[in-house]
């Protein structure tokens, strides 16, 4: 077994860090080890996405990719209940730590179901930052999970996110949708 950094196995198999990033997303993806990536079974989970013309494939060969117009597994929202979520979480310790803060703050959104949205122009006022939302033009203030006027740094953004997930209901049975797939980023990084 071969470990490698984000960065390194991203160069290995011939993709960017967010490609990467997309494809740890997806559901069968290996998961880290001491938060590296395991370079023969992400090498392995590759091959079956590629075909023979790729270049890539003295890294990973790979079948044919699935048809579109199927939804990827692993993208859509599932009701969790908060307990499995914090289940879930706890095996995510430190999956995240080495990855770009602005690429984990749009996952952490996504994988909880909020809108991220940044800049001076957030409506209706903001001073820069990131905001969460429950909608992607939040017009209400009653509409705006965290960030307000002053806005959010990306590292706020997965700490409110993780929040906002876990304390959102009272009972740790009552479900809320997440994409499972992506709690990974919702990890703490000790």
């Amino acid at each position: 077994m071969s470990f490698m950094s984000v960065s390194q196995y991203a160069k290995h198999a011939g993709m960017s860090r967010q490609a990467l990033y997309t494809w740890e997303a997806k559901q069968g993806f290996p998961t880290r080890v001491g938060g590296k990536i395991d370079q023969t079974a992400c090498d392995a989970y590759l091959k079956q996405f590629r075909d023979s013309h790729d270049p890539r494939t003295k890294n990973a060969n790979s079948k044919p990719a699935p048809a579109r117009g199927k939804p990827k597994t692993g993208s859509e929202l599932v009701d969790m209940s908060v307990a499995e979520i914090k289940q879930h979480l706890a095996r995510c310790t430190g999956q995240a730590i080495e990855m770009d803060e602005d690429e984990r703050a749009a996952l952490a959104a996504k994988a909880v179901g909020l809108y991220l949205s940044e800049g001076p122009d957030n409506p209706p006022v903001t001073f820069g930052g990131y905001r969460l939302a429950m909608n992607d033009c939040p017009q209400w203030e009653s509409e705006i999970v965290a960030g307000g006027a002053f806005g959010l740094s990306a590292f706020d953004v997965v700490g409110d996110c993780r929040e906002h997930v876990l304390y959102v209901v009272e009972d740790e049975s009552d479900t809320y949708p997440v994409i499972p797939a992506l709690l990974y980023v919702l990890g703490k990084d000790e």
